[in-house]
């Protein structure tokens, strides 16, 4: 094996369309937990906001002035409003609800109640 070829980078090639559908199925389940945020009590909401920032418990508790009990409470009730199995599954709603809300202006781009999602991480509001 010569120099070059080791150096050379690898040739990727791209999967055909039918594969990308098997390997990345869109069965609705998150387009349903999407529209279940809008069942979320405002204090449910703060709630859900920091668990897409990835924020503990104890984290929350602190950010809301409520107790850790109170806390794990509202993830029961957001897991058990947005049907889904766990804390991670929530966080990853809660991410792709605020990207996908987010106007660009600090308001929220297509809710039906007048939610205003903070910026996504790295994006700032203009003055």
């Amino acid at each position: 094996m010569s120099s070059t070829e080791i150096l050379s980078p690898p040739v990727r090639v791209p999967y055909p369309a039918t594969d990308r559908q098997a390997v990345l199925p869109h069965d609705g389940a998150w387009d349903a937990a999407m529209a279940r945020v809008q069942q979320l009590s405002d204090r449910e909401l703060d709630v859900f906001r920091l668990l897409a920032k990835g924020a503990a418990n104890r984290t929350i508790a602190a950010r809301l002035a409520i107790t850790e009990r109170t806390a794990k409470a509202h993830v029961a009730q957001i897991l058990a409003k947005l049907q889904v199995e766990s804390r991670l599954q929530a966080g990853i709603v809660g991410f792709a609800w605020e990207i996908l809300n987010w106007d660009g202006r600090g308001g929220a781009a297509h809710s039906a109640r007048s939610l205003s999602p903070s910026p996504p991480h790295g994006l700032r509001q203009s003055a």
